[in-house]
């Protein structure tokens, strides 16, 4: 767990990225004047008269960049306290929603400009009404939308949106893909698109995505191969394959079939066949997405963390359990993309380790196309197989340079392989 105590590290994990990444849906059609005119009515607001940049830089990727330095708000005086993960949302352009918000004047009017603070030690106690002197992080400013009754005192959980925010401390611009039509671009990591690019999938191909809710990956691939793919997409519960057709719903995806099903015992010698659901049989798929449970320790900014060294060491048996799966139902020549939102050894260099020394048939290639740093040295991998892989993290390494866009994205690994004879 040494990675974890790299001030480097920590201090990098505390920020939030200084951009947005938008997925473009390709079997759709996407009108950029639509994010320009959003932009220029924020900029109103903001009075400002210029508004932050946006690129893209493949034609299903688009990246928006913060507002300018010279945007500022002063800041009220009147506290909104909310919890940790709400505050991490709001820096990285959310408003705040009434589960999240924990404490808030007794004094406040609807529309009252505010600032918006974060608890970050989960001490602040639900319905605080006076300010709160626990230790506490500015992450932005907004409008208020609900008063306290609502928040705190009818007895029922609050929903809906209770702080408007104008501008988070990330300045980041506060926008989501509800400014289009359901469908048509999807609030999505950068280095969780670059995994959907290292697959690559291509019309007919038979594909498997063995942890896929709530199905943003699934969607890329069959976005990627123009719906022309047959996509099985599996995770453990029926409300999560619930929520895998429901994404494919939005996004107008017909070539994925998704079921409740536990991947760690997806393949069986006794299958029916493919076509016949889980479990399939051995050498099945052309390829298959493997981006399972981990401890999730690369999502940015994480501004408080409960796991343990136990629960963060626990990840390693599942993901190996789910690994030997993905061998058998792989194609002799198929290709297998591993994947994690972690930072941690154990669950990225230590688990290619394990793979290619537990599996023989696996030959680790370049998860192209690279993007990312090499993976970390004297961790378990060559100097060789650490270029094939893709680190994505604040790590300089001399092995390969990494444009500073990709370097300033979640904590995220990718690694690739081939099944040979």
């Amino acid at each position: 767990m040494e990675i974890l105590e790299d001030i480097e590290m920590k201090a990098w994990l505390l920020q939030s990225p200084k951009y947005t990444t938008f997925r473009i849906n390709k079997l759709k059609k996407f009108d950029s004047s639509v994010l320009e005119t959003f932009l220029l009515a924020q900029s109103k607001e903001l009075h400002t008269t210029h508004i932050p940049e946006f690129a893209h830089i493949r034609p299903d990727c688009l990246i928006l960049r913060q507002w300018p330095d010279e945007v500022t708000l002063e800041k009220t005086g009147m506290e909104v306290i909310v919890d940790a993960l709400c505050a991490a949302a709001v820096l990285r352009g959310a408003h705040v929603f009434a589960p999240g918000v924990m404490g808030l004047p007794v004094n406040c009017q609807l529309g009252d400009r505010v600032d918006i603070y974060g608890d970050l030690e989960g001490h602040c106690k639900r319905g605080l009404k006076v300010q709160y002197e626990g230790k506490k992080l500015y992450v932005g400013t907004g409008y208020l939308k609900m008063l306290r009754a609502d928040l705190f005192d009818n007895g029922v959980q609050p929903s809906g949106i209770a702080v408007h925010t104008i501008l988070p401390e990330s300045k980041l611009p506060v926008v989501n893909e509800t400014i289009y039509p359901k469908g048509e671009v999807l609030l999505q990591n950068l280095p969780s698109i670059v995994c959907g690019w290292v697959m690559d999938a291509q019309p007919n191909e038979y594909i498997l995505d063995m942890c896929a809710a709530p199905g943003n990956k699934t969607t890329h691939l069959a976005e990627m191969s123009n719906d022309q793919a047959f996509i099985i997409a599996l995770d453990k519960t029926a409300q999560k394959a619930a929520k895998i057709k429901e994404s494919c719903d939005i996004q107008g995806v017909t070539s994925v079939t998704a079921y409740a099903y536990d991947s760690t015992k997806c393949c069986s010698e006794d299958s029916k066949g493919i076509n016949s659901g889980p479990p399939f049989p051995p050498n099945s798929f052309d390829k298959v997405l493997l981006d399972g449970p981990c401890s999730g320790l690369g999502q940015r900014p994480q501004l408080i963390n409960k796991m343990t060294p136990k629960m963060i060491g626990s990840y390693k048996f599942v993901q190996r359990k789910l690994l030997a799966e993905a061998v058998k139902v792989l194609k002799v020549g198929g290709k297998l993309v591993y994947s994690t939102c972690t930072i941690t050894v154990e669950e990225n260099e230590g688990m290619v380790a394990w793979a290619l020394e537990k599996f023989p048939c696996l030959q680790l290639v370049a998860a192209e196309p690279i993007l990312g740093g090499p993976g970390l040295p004297n961790k378990g991998l060559n100097d060789e197989q650490r270029l094939l892989v893709q680190r994505f993290g604040p790590e300089k390494d001399e092995l390969r340079s990494v444009e500073p866009i990709y370097r300033d994205s979640i904590g995220f690994f990718i690694a690739a392989f081939i099944k040979i004879p």
